[in-house]
């Protein structure tokens, strides 16, 4: 895949060009000792500053004879924890599959993973992170932007015969709160307290309202699909594992997992230390009843720093139980370079007094 820039050249030139560029792909890869397997040549017209290219940036499939206009499909294979992954151009995968082996596993272990936990796989690229921990859980909901890195994830799913994994293709800021909201307000008949999953009382009636509603939706289903639904399961452990892009998770995710109070534990994957460090200020900055809410004096937000912004939202995040940082690791997925993952375990007070007390 080769990346290019269009602007302000015609496009007699960019074809007279990306055709020698084709030519001498082939020449080079049929060349070297041994020959090399090129089977695609995909270019990536980006019109931006920034390398970082958006998913919807026009793709162009060259062919690699003149002969043929016949093009393979642009997508390779990996492997990581002995599951193959096909890629798209687009799509996110680790290149370093033995150090992300390590990472995901680490993540896997600090999440406390369970048949009965309910895992979210917030920016889950390919499905790497959750089909890696499925077979450790009861479920794997799956959210990504990128629509051909959730095509890769169902694909992945299903060559690796994986069961229990749901991919959602959407920006997780818009459908974060909705797909919590789905799957944690449930009856909570299961022998665990509200002490446990730290509902309060003005919280009950709006699940009782969204209990009774999913009762009823529930019988229509069943009706109208001759029983052949099943019912939603309820998990008791309810965790997060968190991977997002540099810039670090949006702040209407952020306040999701925050007001969410059955979501007792988060594993954050970052690849950018101030990111980190600006969610995890709104994530574990407790709640206090004298800030002012909605505060409008935003005077000077565009020369704040992105800690400082975070400082900021902080005051106005609605009154929840705050996380708090367990511990942290770096993974070194980029020998050489000046890069590394770093891995942070956040979980809510409750879990750790029951911890202590074990």
């Amino acid at each position: 895949m080769v990346q290019i820039c269009s602007k302000g050249i015609d496009d007699e030139a960019i074809n007279v060009e990306l055709e020698k560029m084709s030519e001498a792909f082939v020449i080079g890869a049929s060349t070297n000792s041994p020959s090399l397997p090129l089977t695609v040549l995909v270019v990536q017209d980006h019109q931006g500053i920034s390398n970082v290219a958006p998913a919807d940036a026009p793709l162009r499939h060259l062919s690699l004879t003149k002969d043929s206009e016949i093009v393979a499909e642009a997508r390779i294979q990996d492997y990581i924890n002995n599951l193959r992954f096909f890629i798209s151009p687009t799509a996110f995968f680790q290149v370093n599959t033995l150090a992300a082996e390590k990472l995901y596993s680490l993540a896997g272990d600090w999440a406390n993973l369970g048949p009965n936990t309910l895992l979210f796989d917030v920016c889950c690229g390919t499905g790497t992170i959750g089909l890696t921990l499925a077979h450790r859980v009861g479920m794997v909901v799956g959210i990504e932007m990128n629509a051909s890195a959730v095509a890769d994830a169902n694909r992945n799913a299903e060559i690796n015969g994986i069961k229990n994994c749901r991919f959602v293709c959407s920006k997780a800021e818009d459908v974060m709160g909705s797909l919590l909201k789905e799957y944690l307000t449930k009856k909570l008949d299961s022998g665990i307290s509200d002490s446990d999953v730290g509902i309060k009382e003005d919280e009950k009636k709006d699940i009782k309202e969204v209990q009774k509603e999913e009762e009823n939706n529930s019988v229509n289903e069943k009706n109208n699909n001759n029983n052949n639904e099943k019912k939603m399961e309820y998990f008791e452990n309810v965790v997060a594992i968190v991977d997002p892009p540099r810039v670090g998770l949006h702040p209407t995710v952020i306040k999701a997992l925050r007001t969410h109070s059955r979501l007792r534990r988060l594993v954050y994957i970052s690849c950018n230390p101030e990111s980190l460090m600006a969610n995890a200020i709104e994530l574990c900055t407790p709640s206090d009843e004298s800030n002012e809410k909605g505060n409008k004096n935003n005077r000077g937000w565009r020369n704040m720093s992105s800690a400082g912004l975070a400082r900021h939202r902080a005051k106005s995040m609605p009154t929840s139980e705050p996380f708090k940082p367990v511990k942290a690791m770096a993974v070194d997925l980029f020998p050489h370079t000046p890069h590394c993952e770093l891995v942070m375990l956040l979980e809510r007070r409750i879990w750790l007094s029951r911890f202590a007390r074990e």
